[in-house]
């Protein structure tokens, strides 16, 4: 009895797990890539990115996150640190204020290419933290 019971749940979990693949393999869906400019939000960065992560689990979507520090001042670098430490999704710059034509110019080269993703194209979604009309584009 319980090998037969064994034997059944191992095949619904298989079947499952083909789907799954099969779901995020077909859809076609191209990868994000969110750029965050963040100050000092270290009160909010931490529920941004896991929000972003639980949208990427929830939908199935291959994302990537990049946050660009803008005169941060407070922890939000150090929780970014532990971040990148521990993800390898994530990223984290800080932005040099002497040439802000520089900063554009790397801003233009991260949403120019797909980044070696072959496969499909790779939107790349500038959010500035400070202003909430931009915020609201986050999928959260």
């Amino acid at each position: 009895m319980i090998p037969e019971i064994l034997w059944i749940i191992g095949f619904y979990a298989a079947a499952v797990a083909i789907v799954h693949w099969m779901i995020r393999r077909g859809s076609g869906e191209d990868r994000r890539h969110y750029v965050l400019v963040a100050g000092n939000h270290q009160m909010q960065i931490e529920w941004y990115i896991r929000a972003l992560q639980q949208f990427s689990r929830r939908t199935g979507t291959e994302i990537g996150i990049t946050v660009v520090l803008d005169q941060s001042t407070d922890d939000t670098g150090k929780i970014l640190e532990r971040f990148a430490r521990s993800d390898t999704g994530i990223e984290w710059v800080r932005k040099c204020t002497a040439n802000s034509t520089e900063d554009a110019v790397n801003y233009e080269r991260l949403g120019s290419g797909n980044n070696g993703d072959q496969e499909g194209k790779q939107k790349v979604v500038f959010v500035e933290l400070a202003r909430s009309e931009e915020v609201a584009r986050l999928p959260l």
